[in-house]
């Protein structure tokens, strides 16, 4: 019974003409404005009053991002030491007599360098048990820092935490130490300390009289301020982390801890990337006071809301719901006189659209024979179409008998090879079945495992062509094995290394297969120490490798493979190549790493 009621006043109302049912709804949307406004301002006030603690983790969070930045672009420089050779020789030196003047000058250069371009890097160092190289530590704290990352199960790369420097003029601040392990063939020869000045890295640019304060803490509860405003806030924020760092034995460090102590609301969230605690620290009573100036800016808000809802009923009313209005004037005239033809064209004043709906509604019969001929054409179109699609299907089908007749021949050879007792030719038909396989079946990306198994396929035919010419070794981290690529990537390059590397070599050769892969990106590297390439030759391909213009006449399997890359992953991915003459290639590919897996999956 209340349905049909409630049926029947929606019926009634719809039958209202629109000039009557927009000064309805304006009147409720007025009416809503105003209850809802006042509902808004005393939600507001309750809110922002209850959630002090979303600003201490609205701050951190700005904190914690602009940290793990900062380690991102430490982590960019430690691989650069880790595939200098220079730094390979510095650490691989048995003696201080090994090292040339020209060695030491040349890091001495480098670290130069690299503090120019990071104001906020202090000092660079280097140890290992013969090497140590600074001008912040001296040689027994190295030693000490040296143990404690042989004690430590980090990665390469990572944070060390707080240090102080035992110079005495150095000896008041924090420095934030951050080590990059240095490896020749899988052994640790040493490691690179980067240490930073917290005072210049202007992560926080808070001024003396902002309510928050930031600080840092590493593990083992050395403190830090980062704001203009930290000694304010010191005291408290020193004894709760102190109790803090006192509960890490059994809680774990990867909690967010907060707490209230006198007027501050303080919180710790600890940062992965940079192996310490960010800190941060709100002077509760200057929160408040900037809620209540809030109240102020919320009212002017909700007046001029109701202001422009006003304006806008009014200009509603004047451009659509009386123009509309006159044209349901016309339709019931036309309709009562039964007319198929306008005497006259309606001239409606409004807003453009309904203007536009007014001209087109006088063309409206005019087009009606431009409008059956447009279907038939259509519809002549169509048929046209479905035919097209009949006859790609059909060469569809047509195409899949090649690829079988193909593997059927192969596997006929390979009964032939092993009736016959030729083992070797039946061993290549089958890498070549698995080739010719893979690159006519399946989907373009593919996971790593299925391209190596493929590689794999290619070297073992080649090693049949070659014999003993080359050995080949793998590198492939588990973890790689089911990352996505596009098909056919890997191949072309360890071509290019049996033919233009180790082919034209007199000595017996190795080719290297490794990859590594991060977050960020996913590196596969193709090794090979045979006869190099000439310098010139070199430029010329890095330029063409460079290219936007994705030229494949010349150096036709580096330069594809390139343009692949780019094609599907951007401009930020694609092919490096070094080389020396008489000296061997490296080829490393670059390609997205966990992180956009991770949101492909996601997806």
């Amino acid at each position: 019974m209340h349905n049909g009621t409630g049926q029947g006043h929606r019926h009634r109302f719809s039958r209202f003409s629109i000039q009557r049912q927009f000064l309805i709804l304006s009147g409720l949307s007025l009416f809503l404005i105003g209850i809802l406004s006042f509902l808004i301002l005393q939600t507001a006030q309750r809110i922002l009053f209850a959630n002090v603690n979303n600003y201490v983790d609205l701050f951190t969070d700005k904190y914690s991002n602009q940290l793990d930045t900062l380690c991102f672009q430490m982590d960019v420089l430690c691989r650069q030491f880790q595939t200098d050779e220079l730094y390979r020789n510095l650490f691989g030196a048995q003696s201080y007599q090994e090292l040339s003047p020209d060695t030491i000058a040349a890091i001495d250069n480098d670290i130069t360098y690299i503090k120019s371009l990071n104001t906020g890097i202090y000092d660079v160092s280097f140890v290992n048990q013969l090497i140590h190289w600074s001008t912040l530590f001296s040689e027994d704290d190295l030693a000490d820092l040296y143990r404690q990352i042989a004690t430590s199960r980090a990665g390469s790369s990572h944070g060390l935490g707080l240090k102080k420097s035992s110079f005495l003029p150095l000896a008041d601040k924090n420095y934030y130490v951050y080590c990059c392990n240095i490896y020749n063939y899988g052994k640790q020869i040493g490691s690179a300390l980067i240490c930073l000045d917290m005072d210049k890295l202007e992560l926080d640019h808070s001024t003396t009289d902002s309510p928050s304060s930031f600080f840092i803490m590493d593990t083992s509860g050395n403190i830090s301020g980062l704001s203009s405003n930290s000694s304010l806030f010191s005291d408290a924020v020193t004894t709760a982390c102190k109790e803090y760092a006192g509960q890490l034995s059994t809680n774990s460090p990867t909690s967010p801890y907060t707490v209230r102590r006198d007027a501050f609301s303080i919180r710790m969230t600890y940062s992965e990337a940079a192996n310490c605690y960010i800190i941060s620290a709100v002077y509760i009573p200057a929160i408040e006071k900037m809620l209540s100036g809030m109240t102020y800016y919320i009212w002017f808000l909700l007046g001029a809301v109701v202001l422009f809802s006003l304006l806008m009923l009014v200009a509603l009313y004047r451009n659509m719901v009386q123009p509309i209005n006159q044209i349901h004037g016309h339709l019931e005239q036309i309709r009562t006189r039964r007319q198929r033809h306008l005497a006259y064209p309606l001239d409606v004043k409004g807003c453009a659209e309904v203007r536009d709906l007014a001209i087109a509604f006088s063309n409206m019969f005019s087009d009606i024979d431009s409008l059956n001929e447009q279907i038939f054409e259509t519809s002549s179109k169509l048929y046209e179409e479905k035919i097209r699609s009949q006859a790609t299907q059909i060469d569809y089908f047509r195409s899949q008998i090649n690829p079988h007749f193909l593997y059927n021949v192969l596997e006929l050879l390979r009964s032939l090879a092993l009736n016959r007792g030729a083992t070797d030719i039946a061993t290549i038909t089958v890498a070549v079945g698995k080739m010719y396989r893979y690159s006519t079946k399946g989907n373009p990306v593919v996971p790593f495992r299925e391209e190596l198994e493929m590689t794999r396929a290619y070297i073992e035919i080649q090693r049949f062509r070659f014999q003993d010419k080359f050995d080949i070794f793998f590198n492939i981290p588990e973890e790689v094995l089911e990352m996505p690529v596009i098909k056919i990537i890997l191949q072309p390059l360890v071509e290019n290394a049996i033919q233009h590397g180790i082919e034209p070599s007199l000595e017996h050769c190795i080719l290297y297969i490794g990859c590594t892969v991060t977050e960020q990106e996913f590196l596969v590297e193709i090794r090979d120490d045979g006869v190099g390439i000439p310098a010139h030759r070199l430029q010329e391909l890095r330029s063409c490798l460079a290219d936007p213009q994705y030229n494949t006449e010349n150096y036709v399997g580096i330069l594809n493979t390139n343009a692949r890359l780019k094609l599907q992953y951007g401009n930020n991915y694609g092919i490096t190549i070094d080389s020396t003459e008489t000296d061997g290639t490296v080829v490393t590919l670059h390609m997205p790493g966990k992180a956009s897996e991770a949101g492909s999956t996601n997806k």
